[in-house]
């Protein structure tokens, strides 16, 4: 099996992925619990990615996805999103 070795100065995909979601969460004014019923149907998601829980990538893609389609729904992210 291959080791991969994180070079000095890169985030992992991990950081990359809580960094996103973080900003989202603090330009977006929506609570975390919130923000996982929206994304993927789970309110205790960023509670669990908190505490070390590591999304799969399908979850992980699925909440990206969301991010985007909110981003480019309110031009940047600056307004909430409509819960529904």
């Amino acid at each position: 099996m291959r080791t991969f070795v994180q070079r000095s100065g890169m985030e992992t995909l991990e950081g990359q992925f809580i960094s996103r979601a973080g900003a989202f969460l603090g330009r977006s004014g929506v609570s975390p619990m919130a923000f996982g019923k929206m994304a993927v149907g789970d309110p205790s998601l960023m509670r669990q990615i908190d505490r070390g829980r590591s999304p799969s990538l399908r979850t992980a893609d699925r909440i990206l996805a969301f991010i985007a389609e909110q981003d480019g729904a309110s031009g940047g992210g600056r307004d909430p999103p409509r819960r529904p």
